[in-house]
């Protein structure tokens, strides 16, 4: 009797353990993610984990394979009704721009992931977290260590005053708390809107003219030097405007912030 109820026992354990490896399994390789955040999108498709993916904005068109993943929405103004037809098991938000589309999700219980990162720190934290939920926390490892290698201070003789301008209309920039501000130090300048708390804060332009910045890096495509009063600022004068960056290198959190950084470092030594 007693071999029959350690025989019983030894059954019962096995049963457990099957059903807990068999809904582990299924769990992971099942999830089903929507991201509409262009650089958590990227992230993904360099762990490897773009089987995941079953629906993404219109803005996430990098690698080229994500063009040909189901389309939500754009950025700003993605479909609730879209997003929840894919029935997810993880929507990945990006805040505070999407923060109205979070908590729809939340009234409707969809579980997100909420990317919004200042910092360089930040985004290798996002990049260990998102690989921790995708099974690849190796790959997201070695990411982060590519990412580390390739972005590290650049010793330099002398500090640059340096403008980005993100939006002609109105003026748009950056404060202190952003890693790109983060990437200007990194590489020896200074970005002259440092003194402001803002991430991305409207400036006037009279401001920019006073700040007489030595180099004037713009990602978007308008052309500044005929602006009234400008043709003063060092940058202008001296020749030191750039224009022809690829803005997602250095707008999205992810690991094309690598080609981003060198070319901030090419501009800066020029």
């Amino acid at each position: 009797m007693q071999k029959f109820y350690f025989q019983f026992k030894i059954i019962i354990i096995c049963v457990i353990f099957a059903v807990i490896f068999c809904n582990k399994v299924p769990d992971r390789q099942g999830l089903k993610i929507v991201s509409l955040s262009p650089a958590m999108t990227e992230i993904l498709f360099a762990l490897g984990a773009d089987d995941n993916l079953v629906g993404v904005t219109t803005y996430c068109d990098y690698p080229a394979q994500a063009k040909k993943i189901y389309k939500v929405g754009d950025f700003s103004h993605p479909s609730i009704e879209r997003i929840v037809g894919l029935k997810p098991n993880l929507v990945i938000v990006n805040l505070p721009e999407q923060r109205r589309i979070k908590r729809n999700l939340d009234k409707l219980k969809i579980n997100t992931f909420v990317s919004s990162p200042k910092s360089l720190s930040d985004i290798y934290k996002e990049i260990a977290e998102i690989g921790r939920i995708v099974n690849r926390e190796r790959l997201a490892d070695s990411l982060v260590e590519y990412m580390q290698t390739n972005i590290q201070r650049v010793p330099c003789e002398r500090i640059k005053r340096v403008y980005i301008e993100l939006s002609p209309r109105p003026i748009v920039t950056i404060g202190r708390g952003t890693f790109l501000n983060e990437l200007l130090e990194l590489v020896g300048a200074k970005n002259i809107f440092a003194d402001l708390n803002k991430d991305y804060p409207v400036v006037p332009q009279e401001e920019v003219i006073r700040r007489n910045p030595e180099v004037i890096i713009l990602l978007h495509p308008e052309d500044i030097k005929n602006r009234m009063g400008w043709r003063k600022v060092a940058a202008i004068e001296n020749a030191k405007v750039y224009s022809d960056l690829n803005q997602d290198y250095l707008m999205r959190a992810g690991p094309r912030l690598v080609q981003g950084f060198k070319e901030l470092k090419e501009i800066i030594r020029e």
